[in-house]
């Protein structure tokens, strides 16, 4: 009975003691304890009013490191953890990207066959894409490579330009970010295949990729651990569940289910050879001082030195380990971070419920992976109100 209790002990002491002797390899090699970035990251979360957090970290393409912190119900006093549903927000644009991709490289679709032969009626018959037809020549030069790129023209959100989806720059002229163009490749998707987007994605993605806690619309067995979202001064917005697939986004994820996603991206699995340099290359260079708001049309060099640019789906940029691609996530409250060092396979997948998260996003980066390179002047995290 003694050497029974004793095997028990040790095999559930070991991977415990084993847990808290890892170290989390930095970019620069060096490297820090899980129980240190644990502290770390607990007092950064507290001080900084960060309601909750979802944290994975990639070393050598394997999952090091995932932990939570917060609430994902401050009233309730509800821990978040790392099952915990959370929006994801932007973060769905790579995962929209990459399906494409798949169908690319299968033959169903071309990156520069022009959108409009992919569709069933004249895009003036669509009542949500009629505005396009205002200009039929600039749009039927719309290909699927300048709507992955954010290069077709067409606004962000309709809602800014009087609820209006006109282009305002011709296609393939100019990078302006887009929610328009990426959703607009999901209908595509739909209306050609004659299949939702979310059973898509889970035929192509989340169940290949084990993605378990992941869905392009909200679930019901979600309801049994999610996360509502706070804003800066702590009143709580509520959670997001979107009833219709949005490629731009409208999917719900974890952290460790989006670094499945990273990891398969790292390790060049899913798609061709030809398909993954198509989506690490620089598609368009990005210019503009900021990604998003009024500092959109100003343009700087500041970003020269990075070659800041945009591929297929994902933000590109190099840095002194060699290219990575990053995404952003940004929702009414909840916002959200992922890169990726494909050269070393490391990886960090940052997922907040508050926000407050971006201002501190470079802390906690640097803490995380040692990356102190991402473009987060260009986000806009590094402005004194982040938007």
């Amino acid at each position: 009975m003694k050497k029974l209790f004793t095997v028990l002990f040790l095999i559930w002491i070991l991977p415990l003691i084993a847990q808290k002797k890892i170290k989390i390899r930095h970019l620069d090699g060096k490297t820090i304890d899980t129980q240190i970035l644990q502290q770390r990251l607990s007092h950064l979360v507290d001080s900084a009013k960060i309601a909750g957090l979802q944290i994975a970290i990639v070393n050598h393409n394997k999952i090091v490191y995932s932990s939570s912190f917060g609430y994902k119900d401050i009233e309730s006093k509800k821990k978040l953890n790392d099952s915990t549903i959370m929006y994801a927000a932007s973060l769905t644009k790579p995962v929209s990207a990459y399906i494409f991709i798949r169908f690319v490289d299968k033959g169903i679709f071309s990156l520069d066959q022009p959108v409009y032969k992919y569709l069933k009626k004249p895009i003036g018959e669509y009542p949500k894409w009629k505005d396009l037809a205002d200009d039929p020549e600039s749009f039927n030069q719309i290909t699927p490579r300048m709507l992955l790129s954010h290069s077709s023209g067409l606004p962000v959100l309709r809602h800014l330009y009087g609820n209006k989806v006109n282009l305002i720059a011709k296609p393939g002229e100019k990078f302006y970010y887009s929610n328009e163009g990426i959703n607009l490749l999901g209908f595509i998707i739909e209306e050609y295949t004659g299949k939702k987007l979310e059973d898509i994605a889970r035929e192509e993605v989340f169940e290949p990729l084990r993605m378990r806690y992941t869905s392009m619309i909200w679930e019901d067995r979600f309801e049994t651990n999610f996360s509502n979202a706070y804003f800066k001064d702590g009143k709580k917005y509520g959670s997001e569940r979107r009833e219709s697939s949005r490629a731009a986004g409208s999917m719900s994820t974890t952290a460790n289910d989006y670094a499945n996603f990273m990891i398969n991206l790292m390790k060049k699995k899913g798609i061709t050879s030809k398909s993954y340099l198509e989506m690490l290359k620089p598609q368009i260079k990005v210019k503009s001082k900021r990604g998003f708001g009024p500092l959109k049309d100003s343009m700087t060099i500041d970003n020269d030195a990075i070659n800041l640019a945009w591929g297929l789906g994902v933000g590109i940029f190099d840095s002194p380990f060699v290219r990575a691609f990053f995404h952003t996530g940004h929702g009414e409250a909840n916002q959200n971070y992922a890169v990726a060092f494909p050269e070393s396979g490391t990886a960090v997948i940052i997922l907040s419920n508050s926000e407050n998260f971006e201002k501190n996003n470079a802390q906690i980066l640097k803490l995380c992976i040692g990356d102190t390179y991402s473009p987060l002047k260009w986000l806009g995290h590094l402005d004194p109100n982040p938007k």
